[in-house]
C-alpha cells in the first residue's frame, strides 16, 4: 500500500464574478470531504492581475476556512498559463491538481483524478470532455475546441491525449517538472504542456472523463483570441521540431 501523498490545490483566478470566494469554499469543503481523512491539503489562489472582484474580505474568509491558504497577488496579467506556472512553482506537495476557482467540473471527476495519482498509476492526468461539456459551449468555442483535436491528431500524433484543453489537470512531481518547462502565456499552455509530456519517456500519462457540473457558465473566445492561440499552436509545433 502506497503511503498517504499531500495535495496542493491551484486555482487561477482573474476579475471574478461576485461571490466566487463562496464558491470555492463550498466545492473545496465538498471535495476534501470525500478524500482520505489523512490526507494534507492546501490550497493555492493566484491573481493573474485582476482590476476587479477580488476583496480583502474574500481573502480574509478564506485564510480563516481553509487551513492551509496561500494566496499569490500578480501585479500584472501572465495569462491562465503564466499565472498557474508562477502558483506551481509555489507547491510544494506530492501531488497537484489545478482548476477555475468555481470547480467548473463534477467534484467526482477531481475525485477520479486524485485517486489514480494517489495509487500511483499516472505521473499526470488529463481530464477528456465528454459530448455533454461540449454541447454546454458557447458556438465559437465549441468550433475552436474540436477543431483543436483535429489538429492534434495531424500534427501531433504521439499525443496520448488529443483534448489537450479541459481545465482540470493532475501530476505528482514529475509531472510539475515538466509542467514548468511550458512557456505559452494563455490558452494553450495545457497543450504545450502535454505534448512536452508526450515527448519525456519517463512520463506515464493517464486520462479520465470529465463533466460539467450544472449552472457553470462558460465564456465566449473573441476572435482576436483565437488568432493569437493559432500563433501561439505554430510556436508549438515549431518547438517539438527543435
Amino acid at each position: 500500500m502506497h503511503p498517504q501523498k499531500t495535495l496542493d490545490i491551484v486555482h487561477p483566478l482573474y476579475n471574478p464574478p461576485m461571490a466566487w470566494e463562496e464558491d470555492l469554499l463550498r466545492y473545496y469543503r465538498e471535495f476534501v470531504g470525500q478524500l482520505p481523512k489523512e490526507t494534507l491539503v492546501s490550497v493555492y489562489v493566484v491573481n493573474d492581475g485582476s482590476s476587479r472582484g477580488i476583496l480583502a474580505e474574500h481573502l480574509a474568509l478564506l485564510q480563516k476556512e481553509i487551513p492551509r491558504f496561500t494566496y499569490l497577488d500578480l501585479p500584472k496579467n501572465l495569462g491562465k498559463g503564466g499565472a498557474l506556472r508562477e502558483a506551481v512553482g509555489k507547491t510544494e506537495g506530492d501531488l497537484v491538481i489545478y482548476t477555475d476557482a468555481d470547480y467548473p467540473y463534477l467534484i467526482q471527476n477531481a475525485l477520479d483524478m486524485f485517486d489514480r495519482l494517489n495509487r500511483e498509476e499516472a505521473d499526470l492526468v488529463v481530464g477528456v470532455r465528454d459530448e455533454q461539456y461540449y454541447d454546454q459551449l458557447p458556438l465559437p468555442r465549441k468550433i475552436f475546441s474540436l477543431s483543436l483535436k483535429v489538429m492534434n491528431y495531424l500534427f501531433f500524433p504521439r499525443l496520448k491525449v488529443k483534448d489537450t484543453q479541459s481545465g482540470l489537470k493532475g501530476f505528482n512531481r514529475k509531472g510539475k517538472e515538466i509542467f514548468l518547462k511550458t512557456k505559452i502565456p494563455a490558452f494553450l499552455f495545457d497543450m504545450e504542456f502535454l505534448v512536452l509530456a508526450s515527448y519525456a519517456k519517463d512520463i506515464k500519462t493517464a486520462w479520465i472523463y470529465v463533466q460539467a457540473r450544472e449552472g457553470v457558465q462558460f465564456s465566449s473566445m473573441r476572435f482576436k483570441t483565437i488568432l493569437t492561440e493559432l500563433v501561439n499552436f505554430g510556436l508549438i509545433l515549431w518547438r517539438k521540431g527543435n
